[in-house]
């Protein structure tokens, strides 16, 4: 039987059969990634189209809010630019710095200047008030509408007043410590910046001094305005028997600054005993006597009232000092226990040969809606009715539209007007914005001069040698819309000749601005004077 032949060929390797199982796996777990992947690409861009619809429509609705509202156009503008450009973060910025009303414990403890807790004091009847008002007209027929404007605004005009002004800190401080230094009855001092130094302690040691020959001595500063000055509850750190020391929309991180950041106590005040009041841009700081050198020489200005326009002074302080104390105080205090009625005396023989004045102080704040912005519209109203000349002094400029075409149009219709800003800034992102507001103003005839000694605090305006404003108002947006100020608007008598003499005496140590040397600023500079521009209402 024959064999069969061996097959000495190399067999093939069998082709393995693919794992079914584990490239169903594999398919299978590529395909949800992928799916979760396209998934995620699909819903985030759905959640990024739907957050970004929501917020634009947020944003319209916030937008029209703001074109309709009662403010100012420049408020406007800047918001609208802000919520439209970026309206998520836009939104939250607003919602923080933006909003037009203040808190409602301001507007509740402080409704429209108390102008009824004026009205109950004798020399501000309304039968009285009317009369002044008319005896002022009578006198000065141009200044007759401004008076029954503060007037109708809550503010009594009283006639016969001693009011002194004061070129420099360094003036008024002597006397307003002799002052304290005669009180029987009550201090009552306001500031927006209280620094520890020189000043501070003469008259700290002067404020124990009267409290324990039991004098009522009160003490109040913005605690925004002095958070770099003051260590932490420095109220309760200097409060003493009779001598009592509060601050005024005390700072917390974050939960005040919704607030607090726009809606400042800027009021400077010393009322002594209802008889005799201080007020102007001084702060109580060492720089404001020129007791330590601050950007060159520092000049500020104020003024002294003596008579019954002391009263409207007085209730100013208590209504800050209500509000201050709102939380510890249930019942708030009567304010006619602190009215004094004037005995017409003269403490000093220089008064004797000053001639007696119109005076009306003013307070203002956020409160005011509408007509009731009584620091901006005086301005405007004086330089509309200005006749030969308007001349003011602020260390910010800052203009709304109202504020420069009024300015634009008074010297277009040959008024002489004249503005001082600081020839050294203390603020160096404001005096860019100042300077850019120079252009309009030049080519239009208005005059500009910066303060060449130094820098200038005062907030003065003064026109046609018949009437002055001297207080706390800057020209610019935070004075006008968002602090708390106060001034004396003064007609005729010596404090307004003294009030003129002073800006002339400054204008001469000041250089003025040319529309040449306004034009030919360095392109750079443009483009930043109107980048700060657009965000100047904040400033």
């Amino acid at each position: 039987m024959a064999k069969k032949a061996v097959d000495t060929k190399p067999k093939k390797p069998k082709k393995k059969k693919p794992n079914l199982l584990r490239i169903t796996v594999a398919a299978l777990m590529f395909f949800i990634q992928a799916g979760l992947l396209m998934f995620g690409i699909i819903y985030m861009n759905i959640a990024a189209l739907i957050t970004f619809v929501f917020l634009h429509i947020v944003a319209a609705v916030f937008t029209i809010s703001i074109v309709y509202s009662e403010r100012n156009s420049s408020f406007k503008l800047l918001w609208v630019v802000v919520v439209m450009a970026i309206p998520g973060l836009g939104i939250i910025l607003y919602l923080f710095w933006g909003l037009p009303r203040p808190p409602r414990r301001i507007a509740k403890t402080m409704p429209l200047g108390s102008d009824l807790r004026i009205a109950e004091a004798p020399p501000c009847t309304a039968e009285k008030r009317l009369e002044n008002v008319k005896a002022l007209g009578e006198e000065y027929p141009n200044q007759e509408k401004i008076a029954c404007y503060l007037e109708r605004s809550g503010y009594p005009v009283y006639p016969g007043q001693d009011v002194k002004y004061y070129g420099l800190g360094d003036e008024l401080f002597p006397d307003m410590m002799d002052a304290i230094q005669k009180a029987e009855k009550f201090v009552f001092i306001e500031t927006f910046i209280l620094s520890e130094g020189t000043l501070w302690n003469d008259l700290y040691g002067l404020l124990c001094q009267k409290a324990e020959e039991g004098v009522d001595v009160r003490l109040l500063y913005d605690d925004f305005g002095s958070i770099f000055a003051l260590p932490w509850k420095f109220g309760k750190l200097k409060s003493r028997p009779n001598l009592q020391v509060a601050e005024f929309n005390r700072f917390i991180p974050f939960i005040s600054s919704i607030y607090i950041g726009n809606h400042r106590n800027h009021q400077k005040l010393c009322v002594v005993d209802g008889r005799v009041a201080f007020t102007g841009g001084v702060n109580i700081a060492d720089e404001y006597a020129n007791l330590v050198d601050a950007y060159g020489q520092w000049k500020d200005s104020g003024m002294r009232l003596r008579g019954d326009g002391v009263w409207s002074m007085t209730v100013m302080f208590l209504q800050m000092w209500t509000y201050a104390n709102s939380r510890k105080r249930k019942e708030p205090e009567n304010f006619l226990d602190f009215y004094v009625p004037a005995d017409g005396g003269i403490e000093d023989k220089a008064a004797e040969e000053r001639v007696p004045s119109y005076a009306l102080p003013i307070s203002d704040g956020p409160y005011g809606k509408g007509p009731n912005r009584p620091a901006e519209f005086l301005y405007l109203q004086m330089i509309n009715r200005a006749r030969r000349y308007i001349y003011i002094s602020t260390p910010y400029l800052i203009l709304d539209n109202e504020m420069s075409t009024a300015l634009c149009m008074a010297a277009y219709s040959g008024v002489d007007v004249r503005i001082v800003t600081p020839g050294i800034p203390d603020k160096k992102y404001v005096y860019p914005v100042t300077r850019y507001y120079y252009g309009r103003l030049l080519k239009a005839g208005v005059r500009v001069y910066e303060y060449e000694p130094g820098f200038i605090h005062a907030k003065n305006i003064v026109s046609d040698d018949e009437t002055a404003l001297v207080g706390t108002i800057n020209v610019d947006f935070r004075s006008f819309y968002l602090h708390f100020e106060d001034a004396i608007w003064t007609c005729g008598g010596t404090a307004v000749e003294e009030v003129k003499k002073d800006f002339d005496e400054t204008i001469e140590v000041s250089r003025e601005i040319s529309l040449e040397e306004w034009e030919s600023r360095p392109w750079w500079y443009k483009v930043v004077q109107a980048l700060l521009r657009l965000i100047s209402p904040l400033f």
